[in-house]
């Protein structure tokens, strides 16, 4: 166990004094992450769909009825501002919802009536889209409501109960994966597979060229305890990476709020799991190849190709059926999912439990591969 040790540390170091390595490990990560994660949608307070949206009010009608919608309004996330039927527009408007003339007679009168959404042609789509959304919710909701009080009424002139309603808690609304939540767990899952099949397999061919790896058998060191160095050198690296990218975002998570989750011990739980899980792949490629460039050529389109199946640049549920089954080859995949569920979907680790067993599956296919083909004679 001491030689294993030794041979993990001193990969460490190795690739620490590699300054492209410690760039690749620690800066583009932060940097890919930020840029996507403002791009996809930046933090969760500032998205339209769950936060508050602006909107003025044109009441035409001043009846009791345009009241209560108004009520109904303001219980629906909406920052009002109200605009008398003589004022001027103001000038930092945005979105007004004109509610007509004669609106209360046509309602109770059971005649059609139109609810006026007004738009500045440089609004926000999504926030436009959100402002309907809940415009029509509070207008269903008023609807609703005299229809109830109606019934109300004639089961009290009949005696009969004529509606009978169960309501149960159908659970919070999904999440699907936008902004940091989904940049910061896939530049993380990303780079932690580009650093392990380029740097790791390239180390390994190199190591084998330069005859470092037989000059370390005729010293006491078993050939499986040169394998097991290796691969744990390569997860002790990746659970470097790991560590500072989530201390990074505990710290930016001070001051803007990421989303992950509220649980980032979980989160870096996981993706140490799959850094164990993806160590010896690393170490199975530099063993196939003689030439290191080649290894790590190899290992960037892998990582290309997995991090696009896995779900790493974009969620899964925007792709077809066919493409998700396919996916399921690929261990990014089973990591994506974990991270998501604890993430996105408010999962814990039983919810999540059958996608980390499917990465311990991998890993143990990865270590077969890595003994049986690094053959150190």
């Amino acid at each position: 166990m001491a030689y294993i040790l030794k041979i993990a540390i001193h990969d460490l170091r190795i690739t620490l004094r590699d300054r492209s390595a410690v760039m690749w490990m620690f800066f583009l990560p932060i940097v890919f992450a930020t840029f996507f994660g403002l791009v996809l949608g930046g933090p969760s307070d500032t998205n339209p769909v769950d936060g508050t949206v602006s909107l003025t009010v044109l009441d035409l009608d001043g009846s009791a009825l345009s009241g209560a919608l108004i009520e109904e309004l303001k219980d629906d996330r909406f920052g009002l501002v109200f605009q008398g039927p003589l004022e001027t527009k103001a000038a930092d408007t945005v979105r007004t919802l004109v509610i007509p003339e004669a609106f209360e007679a046509s309602v109770l009168a059971g005649v059609q009536t139109t609810l006026r959404l007004e738009k500045e042609p440089d609004t926000s789509a999504e926030a436009a889209l959100a402002a309907q959304a809940r415009i029509i919710r509070s207008a269903t909701r008023l609807i609703a409501g005299l229809i109830m009080t109606e019934l109300s009424e004639t089961e009290g002139e009949t005696g009969d109960q004529l509606v009978s309603v169960e309501t149960s808690w159908a659970g919070e609304r999904p999440r699907p994966p936008s902004g940091f939540s989904q940049s910061i767990p896939g530049n993380a899952t990303m780079f932690v597979l580009l650093v392990t099949l380029t740097y790791g397999a390239a180390s390994i061919t190199s190591e084998r060229q330069s005859g470092l790896l037989r000059r370390l058998v005729t010293s006491p060191v078993s050939p499986h305890e040169i394998v097991g160095g290796k691969i744990l050198g390569r997860f002790v690296i990746s659970g470097l990476q790991v560590s500072v990218l989530i201390g990074f975002a505990a710290l930016a998570g001070l001051w803007v709020n990421l989303d992950l989750g509220g649980n980032l011990l979980s989160i870096w739980a996981v993706l140490m799991i799959y850094s164990a899980c993806v160590a010896p792949l690393g170490i199975a490629l530099g063993a196939w190849f003689r030439d290191g460039a080649r290894a790590a050529n190899i290992g960037v389109m892998l990582t290309m190709a997995m991090a696009a199946f896995g779900g790493c640049w974009w969620p899964l549920e925007i792709v077809s059926q066919p493409l998700q089954k396919f996916a399921m080859i690929f261990p990014t995949t089973w990591v994506m999912r974990a991270l998501h569920g604890l993430i996105s979907f408010g999962h814990g680790w039983q919810a999540i439990s059958p996608f980390v067993g499917v990465l311990l599956l991998f890993g143990v296919v990865f270590t077969t591969l890595a003994v049986r083909s690094l053959r150190v004679e």
